[in-house]
Protein backbone atom coordinates (compact mmCIF):
# COMPACT_ATOMS: atom_id res chain seq x y z
CA UNK A 1 0.00 0.00 0.00
CA UNK A 2 1.35 3.29 -0.96
CA UNK A 3 1.35 6.40 0.62
CA UNK A 4 -0.67 9.49 -0.19
CA UNK A 5 0.95 13.14 0.01
CA UNK A 6 -1.78 14.13 2.53
CA UNK A 7 -0.50 10.95 4.28
CA UNK A 8 3.53 12.05 3.90
CA UNK A 9 2.43 15.10 5.34
CA UNK A 10 1.18 14.14 8.27
CA UNK A 11 3.98 12.45 8.92
CA UNK A 12 6.58 14.71 8.18
CA UNK A 13 4.23 17.37 10.52
CA UNK A 14 4.69 14.68 13.62
CA UNK A 15 8.00 14.45 13.30
CA UNK A 16 8.49 17.93 12.54
CA UNK A 17 6.75 18.89 15.36
CA UNK A 18 8.17 16.14 18.14
CA UNK A 19 11.22 14.81 17.09
CA UNK A 20 13.27 17.83 16.02
CA UNK A 21 12.76 20.27 19.12
CA UNK A 22 13.87 17.00 21.18
CA UNK A 23 16.92 16.73 19.14
CA UNK A 24 17.63 20.09 18.55
CA UNK A 25 17.25 20.62 22.87
CA UNK A 26 19.58 17.90 23.15
CA UNK A 27 22.14 19.15 20.93
CA UNK A 28 22.07 22.79 23.23
CA UNK A 29 22.48 21.04 26.16
CA UNK A 30 25.74 18.52 24.59
CA UNK A 31 27.18 22.13 22.78
CA UNK A 32 27.42 24.33 26.07
CA UNK A 33 30.57 24.02 28.01
CA UNK A 34 32.91 21.30 28.02
CA UNK A 35 31.63 18.19 26.92
CA UNK A 36 34.02 15.91 28.44
CA UNK A 37 35.13 15.62 32.64
CA UNK A 38 38.23 14.83 34.06
CA UNK A 39 38.75 11.35 35.55
CA UNK A 40 38.87 13.65 39.34
CA UNK A 41 36.37 15.10 38.85
CA UNK A 42 34.03 11.81 37.69
CA UNK A 43 35.78 10.28 41.24
CA UNK A 44 34.38 13.27 42.71
CA UNK A 45 31.04 13.06 41.31
CA UNK A 46 30.48 9.32 42.24
CA UNK A 47 31.59 9.42 45.94
CA UNK A 48 29.44 12.84 46.36
CA UNK A 49 26.49 10.65 44.86
CA UNK A 50 27.21 7.54 47.32
CA UNK A 51 27.67 9.94 50.34
CA UNK A 52 24.78 12.08 49.28
CA UNK A 53 22.27 10.25 46.93
CA UNK A 54 19.43 12.60 47.73
CA UNK A 55 21.22 15.70 47.01
CA UNK A 56 21.76 15.19 43.38
CA UNK A 57 19.07 13.05 42.64
CA UNK A 58 18.99 10.07 40.41
CA UNK A 59 21.25 10.07 37.37
CA UNK A 60 21.57 7.45 34.54
CA UNK A 61 25.43 7.38 33.93
CA UNK A 62 27.30 7.06 31.32
CA UNK A 63 28.77 3.52 30.42
CA UNK A 64 32.26 5.43 31.24
CA UNK A 65 31.55 6.75 34.42
CA UNK A 66 30.26 3.26 35.85
CA UNK A 67 33.34 1.83 35.18
CA UNK A 68 35.39 4.62 36.27
CA UNK A 69 32.62 4.71 39.72
CA UNK A 70 32.90 0.80 40.26
CA UNK A 71 36.41 0.90 39.84
CA UNK A 72 36.96 3.04 42.36
CA UNK A 73 34.46 1.79 44.52
CA UNK A 74 36.48 -1.48 44.59
CA UNK A 75 39.67 0.24 45.56
CA UNK A 76 38.06 2.53 48.51
CA UNK A 77 34.55 0.95 49.51
CA UNK A 78 36.33 -2.45 51.99
CA UNK A 79 35.07 -5.89 51.72
CA UNK A 80 32.32 -6.94 54.46
CA UNK A 81 35.06 -9.49 56.54
CA UNK A 82 33.60 -13.07 56.94
CA UNK A 83 32.66 -13.41 60.77
CA UNK A 84 35.61 -15.63 62.97
CA UNK A 85 34.26 -19.29 63.84
CA UNK A 86 32.95 -19.71 67.21
CA UNK A 87 35.45 -22.24 69.86
CA UNK A 88 31.93 -24.12 69.82
CA UNK A 89 31.51 -24.36 66.12
CA UNK A 90 34.98 -25.15 65.46
CA UNK A 91 34.56 -28.09 68.16
CA UNK A 92 31.35 -29.50 66.36
CA UNK A 93 33.44 -29.41 63.01
CA UNK A 94 36.49 -31.16 64.52
CA UNK A 95 33.69 -33.43 66.14
CA UNK A 96 32.11 -34.33 63.45
CA UNK A 97 35.15 -35.26 61.45
CA UNK A 98 36.28 -37.59 63.80
CA UNK A 99 32.99 -39.11 63.67
CA UNK A 100 33.04 -39.92 60.21
CA UNK A 101 36.51 -41.19 60.40
CA UNK A 102 35.45 -43.63 62.93
CA UNK A 103 33.56 -46.57 63.02
CA UNK A 104 30.80 -45.54 65.57
CA UNK A 105 28.15 -44.24 63.26
CA UNK A 106 28.67 -46.42 60.53
CA UNK A 107 31.62 -47.31 58.52
CA UNK A 108 34.47 -45.19 58.08
CA UNK A 109 34.30 -42.81 55.85
CA UNK A 110 29.89 -42.69 55.54
CA UNK A 111 27.41 -41.23 58.52
CA UNK A 112 24.63 -43.87 58.45
CA UNK A 113 22.80 -41.45 61.04
CA UNK A 114 24.25 -38.14 60.98
CA UNK A 115 21.50 -36.76 63.41
CA UNK A 116 22.25 -38.89 65.97
CA UNK A 117 26.07 -38.12 65.50
CA UNK A 118 25.62 -34.38 65.45
CA UNK A 119 23.24 -35.10 69.00
CA UNK A 120 26.02 -36.81 70.34
CA UNK A 121 28.76 -34.30 68.93
CA UNK A 122 27.17 -31.08 70.54
CA UNK A 123 26.30 -32.48 73.68
CA UNK A 124 30.27 -33.95 73.93
CA UNK A 125 31.01 -30.38 72.53
CA UNK A 126 28.77 -28.35 75.45
CA UNK A 127 30.10 -30.63 78.62
CA UNK A 128 33.82 -29.72 77.12
CA UNK A 129 33.23 -26.04 77.23
CA UNK A 130 31.35 -26.30 80.64
CA UNK A 131 34.46 -28.28 82.34
CA UNK A 132 32.17 -31.70 82.82
CA UNK A 133 34.07 -35.26 82.23
CA UNK A 134 33.32 -36.78 79.35
CA UNK A 135 34.00 -40.41 78.50
CA UNK A 136 37.62 -41.45 77.39
CA UNK A 137 36.41 -44.31 75.37
CA UNK A 138 34.27 -45.50 72.79
CA UNK A 139 32.55 -43.01 70.57
CA UNK A 140 33.17 -40.42 73.12
CA UNK A 141 36.47 -40.69 73.29
CA UNK A 142 36.68 -40.04 70.23
CA UNK A 143 35.02 -37.21 69.19
CA UNK A 144 36.36 -35.54 72.73
CA UNK A 145 39.95 -36.14 71.46
CA UNK A 146 39.36 -34.40 67.97
CA UNK A 147 38.17 -31.08 69.19
CA UNK A 148 40.41 -28.57 70.48
CA UNK A 149 40.95 -27.74 74.44
CA UNK A 150 39.00 -25.41 75.49
CA UNK A 151 36.47 -24.30 78.40
CA UNK A 152 36.58 -23.63 81.84
CA UNK A 153 36.76 -26.55 83.85
CA UNK A 154 39.09 -28.82 85.57
CA UNK A 155 38.73 -31.21 82.66
CA UNK A 156 38.77 -28.90 79.47
CA UNK A 157 42.38 -28.96 79.15
CA UNK A 158 41.56 -32.81 78.68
Amino acid sequence: MALTAADKRDISRIVRDSVVPMFEAFSERMTTGRQVKTAEEQALEVLGRALAPTLTGPRFAPLEERVVGEVIESVIVPKKRKKRMSQFNSAVKKGMAAAKKSKYYGPKGTLTSPKRAFAAVTKIASKLSRGKAVRRTGSSGVIARAMPKWGTGPRSGR
